[in-house]
């Protein structure tokens, strides 16, 4: 992944603008006014550019056209977004020892004794200790 903030251009420092490339395999673009409050100031409602994240956007330009309104782009951005898109994506190897656990023997319940099971037929009530194949103590 990866994220890159923009310098607002003169008249848009309100905003936030930012950049990337997304692990989904997409490219995104976010301006966005954090600060503004729609309590305090209702009738100054700023802008709001979401790209790519319901859709899959496969050009940097097209990320890049919608924040150009907003802020300087530097002129490698571009080349910098499709080597971030192209570059492999990091996977993590899995180990057996961690994640596995060793042990061959049926889970227990250590914390508390089981109570007995409870049985009743028509007319009394029998207590019976518990039979299960598993250890519970």
């Amino acid at each position: 992944m990866s994220l890159y903030t923009l310098a607002p251009k003169p008249g848009f420092d309100r905003y936030t603008i930012q950049v990337g490339w997304n692990p989904h395999r997409t490219y995104f673009a976010t301006v966005v006014d954090f600060a503004w409050d729609p309590v305090t100031d209702p009738h100054n409602q700023p802008d709001t550019v979401r790209l790519g994240l319901l859709e899959t956007i496969l050009d940097p330009n097209e990320v890049l056209l919608a924040v150009e309104p907003y802020a300087d782009i530097p002129a490698d951005l571009a080349g910098t977004l499709r080597a971030d898109g192209r570059a492999p994506r990091v996977r993590l190897a899995r180990t057996p020892a961690a994640n596995r656990s060793t042990s061959t023997r049926p889970p227990t319940l250590r914390s508390r004794q089981h109570p007995p099971i409870r049985r009743s037929w028509p007319g009394r009530l029998v207590t019976a200790p518990c039979r299960s194949p598993y250890r519970l103590s």
